[in-house]
This record gives C-alpha cells, sequence and structure tokens, in this order.
C-alpha cells in the first residue's frame, strides 16, 4: 500500500468512487480479469477523468501486472474492508 503522507493531499479531500484495496472487473486483451485497486492517481485522464492503478494476474503461472485504466474501464466488484479504528495504548502516569 502507498503512504498516505507521500499521496497528493488533493486526492484524500475528493476522493473517487473506487477506493485502494477494491477488486474491480476490466476488460483485458479479449477476456475480463479481475484486478485490485493499488492506486488512486487522481483526475489526469482525458477531460479530468480518475485514473486508478490496478494489480492482477492472468493465471496462476504469470507474473503480477500492474496498469493504469480509467474510472470509465472499471468495474466495482467488491469493496475493500474499512480500515480497522487505531488501537493504541493509553500511556500510563510513571509513578
Amino acid at each position: 500500500m502507498v503512504n498516505p503522507l507521500v499521496i497528493d493531499p488533493w486526492i484524500w479531500k475528493n476522493p473517487g468512487p473506487l477506493r485502494v484495496g477494491d477488486r474491480v472487473r476490466m476488460q483485458f486483451g479479449v477476456e475480463q480479469v479481475e484486478a485490485t485497486v493499488v492506486e488512486d492517481r487522481g483526475n489526469l485522464g482525458e477531460g479530468g477523468k480518475r485514473i486508478y492503478g490496478v494489480r492482477f494476474r492472468l493465471d496462476d503461472v504469470s507474473d503480477e501486472m500492474t496498469m493504469e485504466r480509467v474510472v470509465d474501464e472499471l468495474t466495482l466488484v467488491a469493496r475493500a474492508p474499512e480500515p480497522a479504528p487505531d488501537a493504541r495504548r493509553k500511556k500510563r502516569p510513571r509513578e
């Protein structure tokens, strides 16, 4: 996953329809493949369309591939689970 402190703050303030970790379906050649959203690149596409970085594998023996796709080419399959709340321990006062 990408460090949120490195990502453009505009993307965090203006989220798109997909989140990092979502499972999506897209056309790759003649077949439909399932991929995972790994990066939200922002509105960089033609006419300001949202661009997402996706990672997928064609079969069990091929390497993973990463590419960028316009939001219109992606169909949501499953949402990423919500992150767990930060369960930090409270410091005990020194005695």
